[in-house]
Parts: structure tokens; sequence; C-alpha cells
């Protein structure tokens, strides 16, 4: 029997996905499996149906879901600081600074989550003609207000980054025997 000829075929060039309502080719995250029906994310604003829930207060959920969060950040990191100076064991406390970092990176992750998903209703809110945040901003701007701190980064990157090497820093000191 003769053998079969292997022809080169064309593999087609990879486009960015097209929206199925407005054909627009949008940008969309490579790692993230997606199915076969995709849409661009001004379609899918247009979607929203709020019935009785609006986006005001989907994001007066997510902002007291957040600062939950961030208090409960707070409290954990005010515990494993008390409890690092506190105790009895001279040797091993150095190990109650890393088990409290440890616990304070698995609880700035869920502030994380929230800020993303917070960040994005905020977007939707500022730049939504008729929103009163949108008015309100416009409002702020007519005044001369330029905000320079975002204070969702402070409370969910900044401060808990702080927080974080701070429990680390005392235990580095306190284990290498620079601090008692």
């Amino acid at each position: 029997m003769g053998k079969l000829k292997k022809t080169k075929t064309e593999r087609p060039k990879k486009t960015e996905p097209v929206c199925l309502e407005c054909k627009k080719e949008f940008a969309e995250r490579k790692e993230i499996p997606r199915n076969k029906e995709r849409y661009c994310n001004e379609c899918l604003t247009k979607e929203i149906n709020y019935g009785d829930w609006s986006l005001n207060d989907e994001r007066e959920f997510y902002e007291n879901l957040y600062v939950g969060r961030f208090n409960f950040f707070l409290l954990v990191f005010s515990l494993f600081v008390s409890a690092g100076f506190a105790n009895s064991f001279k040797e091993l406390r150095y190990l109650v600074f890393y088990f409290g970092a440890f616990l304070l990176v698995l609880c700035w992750l869920t502030l994380l989550r929230i800020i993303r998903k917070f960040n994005i209703i905020m977007q939707l809110l500022f730049n939504r003609k008729g929103e009163i945040l949108y008015i309100l901003q416009k409002m702020a701007k007519n005044d001369g207000y330029k905000g320079r701190i975002v204070i969702s980064k402070l409370m969910g990157i900044y401060i808990p980054i702080v927080c974080i090497l701070f429990l680390i820093t005392m235990g580095l000191l306190i284990q290498l025997g620079i601090m008692k």
C-alpha cells in the first residue's frame, strides 16, 4: 500500500472575538475559558434588567460588604499584633506574627475580589448619564474638585500591604533576636 501524503493546512489567524449583537471586535482575557456566545461589555450592560433592584442598590450592597470585610481585616490584624506582643512564649512569639500575616493575606484576597466588582459598579454609575453619581461627579468637577486619593485603593491595597508587611517585619525582628 502507498503512503498518504500529508498536506499542509493553513491555520486560521487568531482574531479577537466578535460580539454577537453589535458585531464589534473586543478584547478578552485569554486565560479564562469562554463559551461560544460572546458579547462585549457595552452590549452586556444594555441587557441588565433592574426590576426592583437598581444599580445604586447594588453599589450600596457591595460597599457595605467591602467595608465589613475591611473592618474584619483590621480586627484580625489588631488581634495578632496584641497576641504577638502579649503572649508568654518568648521563643515562639515570631510564629504568631507569621501566622497572622498568612491569615491577613487570605482576608486580603476576599477584599481584592470585592474591590474589582465594586470598581466596575462605580465605573458604570460614574459613566451613565442620569445616574446621581454621574451628576454629582460633574458638579464636583465644575467646582474645581480633583480627586487625588482613591479611597478604595487606600483601603483595599495600601493599608493591607502595610499591615501584612508589619507582621512579617515584627516576626523577622523577633526571630533574628533584634527585638525581644
